[in-house]
């Protein structure tokens, strides 16, 4: 059942809707184009401005019936649209309101209407009644549904926009990492980093994921943390590989200049205050480098819980693989989310490496 304040933000957006396009339907209303009603039955234009008179005169049910006429034969009418889903918002026909804001927003090529349907469509996403409605026309995938789900997940209530995410992610439409990923990073840049996993996970349709993901390098980034990130910045690339060894393992291999400090591949573990071990296998070229390191940090305060000696092959010539593994003692408040990533180590001029890493494990600590 729709509650009090629910209602109350739809008829807001509904408002500011009325507000930033009355324009249009005064002009439509008055303007020097109309045509008498008497010289054509089935003139649309004139059967419009009828619709629109007949509304300002206060007979509503006689310009529904009309209106509805000229909105059943062209979607392209914009004034009729905007008269039909204001109409329709207000009797809770949300389904032909929402046919209307869509013949609106597919028309609108400027992008003159969208700010204030896109508000209209957030507020419906909050609203118990009109959620299906949104959902159903969302899932038909209309060409401006990336960019409203980003907007979506920027600004709607939580559970209201989750709850749309997760409807069309178990519909014949899923949403693509560009339309769910903004809301994933919304929850994780408000440090509500159990809900951001459990979300990730219903929407992403990640069951099973709760621990280290893709320690195999074998998937590929969504852009939301929970997924390997890439390297960004001067100095530094990344990119999952084959193992230089020429067997049949995946692998992550890193270039880095030795020299400038770009941001590493890093993903964000949930995993509670239980201790934990992470394990894997690194080599590096050429030998001896010490300029790359991995560790688990803090995600809200920045402090290290662990820390991995640096890649080093110890002068091995050639580069062999080495087993690591970083023992962690999470603390028990202020500290749910953890970024594992690597680091580096800048030297005081260029020297290139290039290190390789595989077989990510995520275990209960002894």
């Amino acid at each position: 059942m729709t509650s009090v304040r629910q209602r109350g933000a739809l008829d807001v957006a509904v408002f500011a809707l009325a507000a930033g396009l009355a324009a249009l339907v005064v002009a439509a209303a008055m303007g020097p184009r109309s045509l008498p009603l008497s010289r054509d039955p089935l003139d649309l234009e004139a059967l419009r401005t009828l619709g629109l008179r007949l509304d300002r005169l206060g007979r509503s049910d006689e310009a529904d019936q009309v209106l509805s006429f000229v909105g059943r034969r062209t979607w392209r009418d914009g004034p009729t649209q905007v008269w039909l889903m204001r109409r329709r918002l207000a009797q809770d026909r949300f389904e032909e309101a929402f046919e209307s804001a869509d013949s609106l927003l597919r028309r609108d090529a400027e992008e003159t209407t969208r700010p204030a349907l896109f508000a209209l469509f957030v507020a419906a996403a909050e609203h118990d009644d009109a959620r299906a409605a949104l959902t159903t026309r969302l899932a038909a995938a209309p060409w401006w549904r990336a960019d409203f789900l980003q907007t979506l997940g920027a600004r709607a209530d939580v559970a209201g926009a989750r709850t749309v995410f997760a409807a069309l992610a178990a519909g014949p439409t899923p949403p693509a990492p560009a339309e769910y990923g903004p809301f994933i990073n919304r929850l994780v840049s408000e440090r509500d980093y159990v809900e951001a996993l459990s979300a990730w996970r219903q929407i992403a349709r990640k069951a099973g994921t709760e621990g280290l993901r893709d320690g195999a390098f074998s998937g590929v980034s969504d852009h939301t943390p929970f997924t390997w990130s890439a390297a960004e910045g001067v100095g530094g690339a990344s990119a999952a590989a084959p193992s230089p060894d020429g067997s049949a393992i995946r692998t992550l291999r890193v270039d880095y200049d030795g020299y400038a400090s770009p941001l590493m591949p890093a993903q964000l573990l949930v995993p509670g205050p239980e201790r934990y071990v992470v394990t894997w296998r690194e080599r590096i070229d050429p030998p001896g480098s010490e300029r790359l390191f991995w560790r688990v940090r803090c995600a809200d305060s920045g402090q290290v819980l662990a820390r991995a000696p640096a890649v080093d092959s110890g002068f091995a010539a050639p580069s062999v693989w080495r087993a690591k593994s970083m023992d962690v003692q999470p603390p028990s408040v202020g500290c749910a989310g953890q970024w594992l990533e690597l680091a580096t180590a800048a030297g005081e001029r260029r020297e290139a490496v290039t290190a390789w890493f595989a077989d990510f494990q995520m275990r209960p600590g002894p």
